[in-house]
């Protein structure tokens, strides 16, 4: 738990002050400043700056962050896609709120961890394929102790399927965490 408790604060801390704040892509621009997560009982964030699994997207960074109480999570989360043909850039702001399920002790790829669904909205968008009001889910995974083998997905609900990811690998970090400690139970 120690180790846990601190590679999530400082890591994400370090990883949020090193990459630019805001995104801007025409007219969407990311609300999430750098900082810790704060509020509420469990506190979540997380950030990717490589490829997604799949050819369509030759680089991608996406960050978000919240919190989670009595099974409902609040918060925001941002993606940018460089695409391998057409449209260069594409940038959506998406708003998590609403009843979200949080699991502790769950064991993925080998590794015991913490698992928790995020149900999202499109906020904002310069994708015409995927228009505000789209809605979906990111469901994230973050291993307990030294060795972190995150995983997250991204799947949107029907309008915004050329944005569905899945993410895992050194560039991926996930940080959910009772006010620093490691979270067992919901």
């Amino acid at each position: 738990m120690t180790g846990f408790a601190a590679w999530g604060v400082s890591a994400l801390v370090a990883l949020l002050l090193a990459v630019p704040a805001s995104t801007k892509s025409g007219h969407v621009a990311c609300p999430v400043q750098p900082g810790a997560p704060s509020g509420g009982d469990v506190q979540w964030a997380f950030s990717d700056s490589g490829r997604p699994v799949g050819n369509a997207v030759k680089a991608s960074y996406v960050h978000g962050r919240g919190s989670w109480t009595s099974g409902r999570v609040t918060g925001t989360a941002c993606t940018t896609d460089s695409l391998t043909k057409g449209k260069v850039v594409r940038d959506l702001v998406l708003a998590v709120s609403g009843k979200s399920k949080l699991t502790g002790r769950v064991t993925q790829g080998g590794l015991l961890g913490v698992q928790l669904a995020l149900p999202m909205k499109v906020r904002a968008s310069d994708d015409q394929d995927c228009a505000k009001g789209a809605t979906g889910t990111i469901t994230l995974f973050a291993s307990y102790y030294s060795v972190h083998r995150d995983t997250m997905q991204i799947h949107f609900n029907s309008r915004c399927g050329g944005h569905n990811r899945s993410y895992s690998g050194s560039a991926l970090h996930v940080y959910i965490a009772r006010h620093g400690a490691q979270v067992n139970t919901p």
